[in-house]
């Protein structure tokens, strides 16, 4: 390794893992202890490297310091580990009873504020779980990021160690720097054993993070269906919104879990309650493209026509993600084929826009008006027109398109296609009455 400081922290802010090693492969921490270079040590424990792990021959970052007598690096690392934080780290639990029995101080804390009881639980050795805890270590002492053991422990999901954790004082609504309890790391890991333990010692199922976020709306997330039914069954509000006011019906469309769909609606989920942009869990469900979402929500009573923020229904929202099947679904539970948007821009707009033809086609055959226009007067055709989609235009001459119907600024399509250089519909305008004196009147 080179002995460059600036280069790891380079590397690290650019998301280098601190802690990779494979198969032959030693940690970055143990070469650079094999180097002396103690700057990059510093650095990369205060990153989060653990302090002593064994490469491929057993050898650890304090034996290579040591064996190449660096006397300064071997401070660097003690700083951050006493002998009892490497003896929980290497898993010597004969080495941890002695130490203890010895006066090793049990609260002792690493440069990350992890105590020996972190160390253990992150790697799931009950035996020395158990012998700190006799030795009165302190089951809530947090870490840095505020995690305590017990958030180690259901991270790593290792359900033996919650539960001895929990049966020794173990407070198990105690929230990190983040807002989350241990039931939200469990809900995110999917741990459902660690979940119905904590459910058991009274964890608070509604409690929400920094972001708003519930226990519920991390298991939607994280798509574990049997963990959302567990907490559905022990009092979690289907209703509750985070900070962007989203649902978890919200999350579980956004997702695409149709079981956990059904499961929240069984629960009574609000099927039309809107975040903080106006947002349905249809309108979500229609932006991710999922048409069997779509199809349940719109059979439990989801409002069709409801709009969001910007004035946009579900069926702007299908038209613009170009989802054919979900369009035919909106409209055959009577979605308005003409609601126009903030900026009075109607569905047929959008599918113009994109240059969907059957979509096109679907919303003309179910009454969508051909000459609707939006706040600059442009009309679908013009729309066609200016994104050069020949066959959508062809669509809409078929239907009647008034040719010659002119915008705000005096433009028609024709002088939008000449505009935009699509030779094939201007020729095609041509041929279907389209008046060249009005590109006369832009051109003046």
């Amino acid at each position: 390794m080179v002995n460059s400081t600036d280069k790891t922290e380079n590397l690290l802010k650019n998301g280098a893992d601190v802690n990779i090693s494979g198969e032959n492969v030693s940690s970055s921490l143990y070469v650079a202890c094999q180097g002396g270079h103690n700057r990059i040590v510093q650095l990369l424990l205060n990153k989060g490297a653990y302090v002593n792990p064994c490469n491929e021959i057993g050898a650890s970052p304090v034996y290579t310091t040591s064996e190449n007598r660096y006397d300064s690096t071997v401070q660097v690392l003690l700083n951050y580990a006493s002998p009892l934080l490497i003896a929980c780290e290497n898993g010597h639990d004969r080495t941890v009873e002695i130490l203890l029995n010895n006066g090793a101080e049990v609260n002792l804390c690493d440069g990350n504020g992890n105590g020996a009881l972190h160390i253990a639980c992150q790697n799931e050795n009950l035996i020395i779980v158990e012998l700190l805890i006799n030795k009165e270590a302190n089951i809530n002492l947090c870490n840095k990021t505020g995690a305590s053991p017990l958030h180690t422990a259901c991270e790593n999901g290792h359900d033996r160690t919650v539960e001895v954790l929990l049966n020794n004082g173990a407070e198990v609504n105690l929230c990190d720097e983040n807002g989350n309890s241990a039931l939200h790391i469990a809900c995110q890991n999917k741990h459902l054993i660690i979940v119905e333990l904590l459910i058991k010692k009274e964890a608070n199922v509604n409690l929400c993070n920094k972001t708003g976020a519930s226990p519920l709306h991390t298991a939607c997330e994280n798509g574990h269906d049997r963990t959302v039914e567990v907490l559905l069954n022990n009092g979690a509000e289907v209703n509750l919104c985070d900070e962007n006011g989203n649902s978890a019906l919200h999350i579980a469309c956004q997702n695409k879990n149709l079981i956990i769909v059904e499961l929240l609606i069984k629960k009574e989920a609000n099927v039309n309650l809107c975040n903080k942009t106006g947002a349905s869990p249809l309108h979500t469900a229609c932006e991710n493209g999922h048409d069997r979402t779509v199809e349940v929500l719109l059979n439990n009573g989801a409002e069709v026509n409801l709009c969001d923020e910007n004035g946009n229904s579900a069926l702007h929202i299908a038209c613009q993600n170009k989802n054919l099947v979900i369009v035919e679904l909106l409209i055959k539970k009577n979605a308005n084929v003409n609601v126009c948007n903030k900026t009075v821009v109607s569905p047929l707009h959008t599918a113009c826009e994109n240059g969907h033809d059957r979509i096109v086609d679907i919303l003309l055959n179910n009454s969508a008006e051909e000459n609707l226009c939006d706040e600059n007067e442009n009309s679908a055709l013009h729309i066609a027109c200016q994104n050069g989609h020949i066959d959508t235009v062809k669509h809409l001459l078929n239907n009647g398109a008034d040719v010659n119907l002119c915008n705000n600024r005096g433009e028609s399509p024709f002088y939008k296609s000449c505009e935009s250089g699509h030779d094939s519909i201007v020729q095609l305008l041509s041929r279907n009455g389209a008046e060249l004196v009005k590109m006369d009147m832009i051109v003046q």
